[in-house]
């Protein structure tokens, strides 16, 4: 099983809250342990006693309340904060974090910018663990599931029965504690068993 790491949110609107909410359990590795609107007295001390790895801001927050969270912060070792921007965010104010996601791109652009943030704090090493506990043809048919390819496909592909495509997708479900097709396609990029451009020239 891959390890965790903890996710505080801090995001006012609801719309935001769902989508980033989303995003986050479709990655393996995460697990977000509470979310803030921003407003909450002594933001930073509940943060602190939460304990998280990381904490993920939107930069459209009081800027009065994002310094002083980001101060306060900035003193605990071993948090990692990210800031949520967009187009139109000043860099004097994403400049305050030590990464950023740009709420403006694609799904998958997201996911591989929290893999590789994800990647720095030892997450990497346990899913490497994971991937020597596949097979090598449970590898090859992760990776083409990754790409988009249905069971007939990938039987086809492998000169394999579609109940022995089943079977292998079963078992790397099974040993992955990963359920859902997208899960499946960030280990994959996770784990460089396949990059960003080559899904995204599998679905042309």
């Amino acid at each position: 099983m891959i390890a965790h790491l903890t996710v505080v949110l801090v995001e006012s609107t609801y719309l935001m809250r769902a989508g980033i909410e989303k995003l986050l359990s479709e990655l393996p590795g995460l697990v977000l342990r509470e979310v803030f609107d921003g407003t909450e007295k002594n933001l930073s001390g509940k943060i602190k006693e939460i304990k998280p790895d990381l904490v993920i801001v939107n930069c459209q927050i009081d800027q009065q309340i994002q310094m002083s969270l980001v101060n306060s912060l900035n003193a605990e070792h071993g948090i990692v904060q990210i800031g949520l921007t967009n187009e139109t965010t000043p860099l004097n104010i994403s400049s305050r974090f030590s990464h950023i996601l740009n709420s403006n791109e694609g799904k998958f652009e997201l996911l591989e910018a929290l893999r590789k943030i994800i990647g720095k704090r030892g997450i990497k090493n346990e899913a490497e663990k994971d991937q020597q506990n596949l097979t090598a043809r449970e590898l090859t048919i992760l990776k083409k599931v990754a790409l988009g390819l249905t069971n007939q496909q990938i039987a086809d592909e492998l000169f394999l029965s579609i109940h022995t495509v089943m079977t292998h997708r079963k078992n790397i479900t099974k040993k992955l504690g990963i359920k859902t097709v997208s899960g499946l396609i960030v280990y994959a990029l996770m784990n460089k068993l396949v990059e960003m451009g080559e899904i995204e020239r599998s679905k042309k």
